[in-house]
């Protein structure tokens, strides 16, 4: 192979292989000067293999680098190499130039030029402890993250999956690479950030290897520019890292006590952005097939960012335990592959050329057996962990020597093929024997403390001296007989204690295995006794592992402790699936307490806590929050003291409220004011009083909420109420000034309703007030300004309330917005986009099981077919909005709902008037379709009547005003004008009244 030009590399305009001449320039493939023709897209297929040569390149890179913005199917890449291999003269199964490797991709093997000097490195690379192990089969795998840095070193972030089965060396091929030249050229303008995974029983922490990662580079000592980041881009993850903040942290805390894990997945992209305008940034996690929610959220979110970063992300993990185990990392990694926002790059086991190159590299100088690495291979399938284990062992028996003129092999390949265990884990079992009474004591020990351990922590529990302890760590480690050192960390009684880790997650499930159940319970217990004692305030920031410990040790007290400890830790990070998968496993090892008493009373503690996290989580009306806080109700019932049966009264009412279940809710409701009157303070009267002005306003008792916030709630409507942390929903007083302003509205005091609203907004938009309470004032002022009829403002508030409710993740609420939202839009003249919305809503909202807000939903969908002339789907909205309003809490909108289907019965008589010829049975037909939606009309104005709704009441008598006008009974259309009209007084204005008025002005027509 030549190369045409001054020097070779990418300046070359042409590539000469073979008998063949590639010109770049020309976008041209000849052979003895005669031009091939190629399709442009399989000529960029060529050119990029070519300019990789020896390199495997996978399909999903060719795709990103040949097919970058379009959706294409593996066969279209497939009739590519294909036309390749017929212009080359080249065999798929004999190839010369492009070799298929199945399951991987492809690589173009003939030599060239271009070929990338990694071949010729060392097969070594340094691992942790400044050691050196070798190195061999990965050339290609280092070559493409090394092309995915590049990627992202010119601003476009990049995800890459690396993922194989145990012990097949993805972490050591991203070792590699993080030694790589391609790293080490690009320095200093490059952070690594490492965390890992850990196996833990039980919901797992939330973010943890993020945390790992960015507390290590937090820790670096050039990382000012990273924590002034932190304090203004960050602060929820400032927040977790206390040790960066000082005495500021607690306040920190408070001020971010509303926020939710939507924001810090939102601040942690805007941290990554901010921080890699001048660095490219490395963010290697491992295991991954151990990781919580939180951070599958957070590397989907990473993934999908199309703002520019100079950002590679590294992924480790095992893809056989994420199928298995369900794990939600399978679906976001399809997700992202799919959408081709990451790479996946499988590390397979090594060949048999390699194990010879890694026996090489092992013994330099020694002159290997030709049949050992073939008898090796055969043992071990290629598996590189398995292959260290075998050379281990073979060592340890003295098959193998180190002598003066070299490395010496004692024994044929034969005789070792049968001395060799077959399997990994009798591999490890041998050597375990083999160790000192001692070392296998410490073994066990560290394999009952983690993955990796601080050698302090296991010191007390084996009743030996920290110094002891540490010199035997060092020493396994020094050999990397089990252990590796894993670097150093602040203890928390004060110092640096040294960390070890096994060489593999193998190693320690082999040995914890080997360890009895006895001793392991043992150990677990005085493991968790002496991190407690260490940490001491602090164990909360471990509690997750302490809760592993105890339980695992049998002091179940101890371990329902730590998990509700873990919860609201969780909670702090705004993690609530985590919180709640900590406190149902509470829930479910409190069964195990011996006492019944106990047990029971433990249970309503969790499910009490469990209740406002659930409802922040997924709603109200959830059925698991249903089912949650009726189970607390009956062990409250027979447990709980007065304030625990007060909590679970307010929750339960929250919970049936927004279902709309009226005798389950008027009957915790009148059991919450009794309980609220013996318990005799004014915070418990003020929060059943708030939360029965809210079920008065929704049950279309608009007099009795003003009668309640008018009485002794009044002092307190516009002052703060200490809300307890248990509580659910959004701040009750806020609410019930909103629930307020809505009965206000309906009773006719139309502008003391919007003042009163105006207020509970502008209280609601204080920085110090939860998103929760602005999504719901927002939204009940969008609503206020609907029944206004004032479509520009229903829509610009409606917008803002969706935007804070999707931000949050408030599916009741946003439901409720985007129904307002679409009733805006019909009234704006986007009448078909405005149906599509509201249905969408309507569908929303009852996905999340409420019932509360149906009926104003459905009648602005009837409205809406209405002014679109769909009358019969105008019918079946109101007919279904008057079935909930019969059957639920749900009455607010029941007179409106009869008028709009008079409106509808009307409206469609009149079309049908038009369709159809004129005769005694048309019009016998037409005289029972008019008495049928004036019969509706005065349903509406009965009810509208019982319930002093002067704003339903003008609403229906303008509708029936109008129908009797056009039926020539004019004076009653007056009458009944008359008697509604001058109740609002003469300086009140409104669109209805405006209306109604304009309609008393009209003469009368001519009967039909």
């Amino acid at each position: 192979m030549s190369i045409d030009g001054a020097k070779s590399g990418e300046g070359s305009q042409s590539i000469v292989f073979s008998s063949f001449r590639l010109d770049r320039r020309g976008g041209q493939l000849t052979r003895a000067d005669t031009p091939i023709p190629l399709r442009p897209k399989t000529w960029a297929v060529l050119l990029y293999l070519v300019e990789r040569p020896g390199v495997l390149v996978t399909r999903e890179e060719l795709f990103d680098a040949v097919w970058p913005d379009v959706a294409v199917t593996p066969d279209t890449l497939t009739k590519s190499i294909s036309e390749l291999r017929r212009a080359l003269g080249d065999e798929s199964r004999a190839p010369r130039f492009i070799e298929t490797v199945h399951r991987r991709g492809v690589r173009f093997i003939a030599h060239t030029g271009l070929a990338p000097a990694i071949d010729s490195a060392p097969p070594a690379w340094r691992n942790g402890d400044g050691g050196t192990q070798p190195f061999v089969g990965r050339a290609a795998e280092v070559q493409q993250l090394a092309d995915r840095f590049a990627k992202a070193r010119a601003g476009t972030r990049q995800v890459v999956f690396v993922t194989g089965p145990a012990g097949v060396g993805k972490t050591t091929l991203v070792e590699a690479f993080l030694d790589s030249p391609a790293l080490h050229s690009a320095m200093p303008q490059v952070r690594i950030g490492r965390g890992a995974c850990v196996e833990q029983h039980g919901p797992r922490e939330p973010y943890m290897p993020v945390l790992e990662s960015l507390e290590r580079l937090a820790r670096q000592p050039d990382a000012d520019r990273l924590r002034e980041l932190l304090r203004r881009v960050a602060p929820t993850w400032l927040a977790q890292m206390p040790w960066l903040i000082g005495d500021d942290a607690e306040a920190l805390r408070h001020s971010l006590q509303a926020a939710r894990a939507e924001r810090m997945l939102r601040e942690f992209a805007s941290l990554t952005e901010a921080l890699t305008t001048d660095v490219t940034l490395v963010l290697v996690l491992e295991d991954l097939h151990w990781s919580d929610p939180s951070t599958v959220d957070l590397l989907a979110l990473l993934g999908q960012r199309r703002e520019a970063a100079r950002l590679l992300v590294v992924g480790i993990y095992r893809p056989a335990e994420i199928v298995v185990g369900e794990h939600l990392l399978s679906q976001a990694v399809r997700t992202l592959q799919v959408r081709r926002q990451c790479v996946e790059l499988p590390v397979h086991e090594l060949t048999e050329t390699d194990v010879v190159s890694y026996l090489h590299a092992r013994f330099p100088r020694a002159q290997v057996p030709p049949e050992l690495a073939q008898a090796i291979h055969k043992r071990t399938d290629g598996n590189p962990l398995f292959v260290v284990a075998v050379v281990q062992h073979m060592l340890s028996r003295g098959w193998i020597l180190d002598t003066s003129p070299g490395w010496a092999f004692t024994i044929t390949p034969q005789q070792i093929e049968l001395g060799v265990p077959d399997d990994a884990r009798r591999i490890i079992a041998t050597q375990f024997e083999r160790l000192g009474p001692a070392d296998q004591s410490l073994l066990r020990a560290a394999s009952v403390a983690g993955t990796e351990f601080a050698a302090r922590a296991i010191a007390a529990p084996l009743g030996w001296a920290v110094d002891d302890v540490e010199v035997r760590c060092e020493t396994l480690a020094q050999s990397r007989r089990f252990l590796r050192d894993a670097g150093a960390s602040a203890w928390p009684t004060g110092g640096v204690a040294p960390r070890y880790a096994f060489t593999h997650e193998l190693y320690r499930q082999a040995v914890y295995e080997e360890t009895s159940t006895g001793s392991r319970q043992r150990l677990h217990q005085r493991i968790g006794e002496a991190l407690e004692t260490a940490y001491g305030e602090r164990a909360q920031e471990i509690a997750g592992e302490l809760a592993t410990h105890f339980e695992r040790g049998g002091d179940y007290r101890r371990a329902l402790h730590h998990l509700a400890a873990a919860a609201a830790r969780a909670r702090q990070r705004f993690a609530g699936r985590e919180a709640v998968a900590y406190l149902e496993a509470a829930i479910a090892l409190a069964a195990r307490l011996p006492d019944e008493g106990e047990r029971r009373r433990r249970e309503l503690e969790l499910r009490l806590a469990l209740a406002p996290i659930q409802n922040d989580l997924a709603g109200p009306a959830y059925e698991k929050q249903l089912e949650n806080c009726e189970r607390a109700y009956g062990l409250c019932r027979e447990f709980g003291d007065p304030a625990q049966l007060f909590q679970i009264l307010y929750a339960l009412a929250h919970v049936h409220v927004v279902r709309a279940d009226k005798t389950r809710a008027l009957d915790i409701m009148q059991e919450l004011d009794e309980l609220a009157r013996r318990l005799g303070t004014i915070e418990y009267r003020v929060l059943a009083d708030t939360a029965l002005v809210r079920v008065a306003a929704h049950h279309g008792r608009y007099n009795d909420a003003r009668r309640i916030a008018e009485g002794p709630l009044s002092a307190h409507l516009h002052g703060e109420v200490s809300q307890h942390p248990l509580l659910s929903g959004a701040d009750p007083v806020i609410e019930a000034n909103c629930s307020y302003a809505y009965a206000l509205w309906f009773l006719g005091y139309i502008d003391r309703a919007l003042a009163t609203m105006r207020d509970s907004l502008a209280r609601a938009e204080r920085p110090d007030v939860p998103p929760l309470t602005k999504a719901s004032a927002l939204t009940h002022m969008a609503a206020l300004e609907l029944l206004q009829r004032n479509p520009a403002e229903v829509r610009r508030v409606a917008g803002q309330a969706g935007d804070v409710t999707a931000e949050h993740g408030f599916r009741f609420w946003n439901a409720i917005a985007a129904a307002l939202h679409g009733w805006a839009r019909v009234h704006q003249g986007e009448v078909q986009e405005g149906i599509r919305e509201l249905a969408a809503a309507r569908d929303a909202h009852a996905a999340t099981g409420a019932r509360m807000f149906s009926t104003p939903i459905l009648a602005f969908l009837a409205e809406a077919h209405l002014r679109a002339g769909e009358y019969a789907a105008g019918l079946a909205a109101a007919n279904e909005g008057l079935r909930v309003a019969e059957t639920t809490l749900d009455r607010s909108y029941w007179p409106e709902l009869w008028r709009l289907k008079g409106e509808l019965l009307l409206a469609a008589s009149a079309a049908n008037r038009g369709r159809t010829r004129r005769g005694s049975r048309a019009q016998a037909g037409e005289e029972s379709r008019w008495a049928e939606a004036e019969a509706c009309m005065r349903r509406a104005l009965d009810l509208a009547r019982e319930t002093e709704a002067k704003s339903l009441e003008l609403r229906a008598a303008t509708s029936l005003a109008r129908m009797l006008q056009a039926r020539g009974r004019t004076a009653d259309a007056r009458a009944l004008l008359e008697g509604i009209c001058p109740w609002f007084g003469a300086d009140a204005t409104s669109p209805d009244l405006i209306e109604a008025r304009a309609l008393l002005q009209q003469p009368s027509p001519a009967a039909p």
